[in-house]
Parts: structure tokens; C-alpha cells; sequence
């Protein structure tokens, strides 16, 4: 566990992961300066990115299951519950890493967020 980061850079850095706009909002400003928040702004703003791709996916597909009577019902609560409960939990996860000075990599995420964290100056 490192904690050289500050505990402010640090609860923006957490508060990144489950409230996106507050990724956004470090990524788009002079807070994108500190190594610790870049990593974790736009790892946080892929990981939202990454759920609302996989979240508009599954309603398309939910629509179209909507038409079979048990399976879209079924199918309605398993996206809309657990997936949610999922996302929930993932999100404290990581917002508690974050807060406690960790750097880690979230899977897929992490390798399309690389070039833009790295990139910048």
C-alpha cells in the first residue's frame, strides 16, 4: 500500500469510481497533473464507460427478449438486479483501494484507459 498521495487526491481518486462525473471532472482539469489522480481518473471514467456499454448492450438484448413472455421477465431481472448489485459492489471495492493509496488494474479496463493515463503530461 502506498500512501504518498494526498488524502484529498486520494478521495477524489475514490469518489472516481462509483460517481464518474467526479472522474471527469479530474481528467478535464488541472488535477490531471498528479500521477496518482490521472491513473485513477481515467481508469474510473473506462471502468463507467465499460458498465454503460455493457448496460445499454443487455437492454438491447432485453428488448428483444421482452417478446418471449418468462425468459424476458427473467432475464429483465437478472440485468436490472444483479447486474446493478454487481457494478455496486465492484465500484466500493475499487473506490476503497483507490482511497487507501493502491494503484491496481481492473481487467480490460485498465488496458484501455493505459494510453490516455500515460500519454499525458
Amino acid at each position: 500500500m502506498s500512501t504518498a498521495a494526498s488524502s484529498e487526491n486520494r478521495l477524489l481518486a475514490a469518489l472516481g469510481y462509483p460517481i464518474w462525473i467526479v472522474a471527469l471532472v479530474v481528467v478535464l482539469t488541472d488535477l490531471r497533473k498528479d500521477p496518482f489522480l490521472r491513473y485513477h481518473g481515467w481508469q474510473a471514467l473506462f471502468w463507467g464507460i465499460a458498465w454503460l456499454v455493457v448496460w445499454v448492450g443487455l437492454s438491447v438484448v432485453g428488448t428483444v427478449l421482452s417478446f418471449v413472455p418468462f425468459l424476458g421477465l427473467l432475464f429483465s431481472f437478472l440485468t436490472g438486479t444483479l447486474l446493478f448489485a454487481a457494478w455496486v459492489v465492484l465500484s466500493v471495492l475499487y473506490a476503497v483501494r483507490a482511497y487507501q493509496g493502491q494503484r491496481f488494474e481492473i481487467p480490460v479496463v485498465t488496458n484501455a484507459a493505459r494510453k490516455y493515463m500515460l500519454g499525458e503530461t
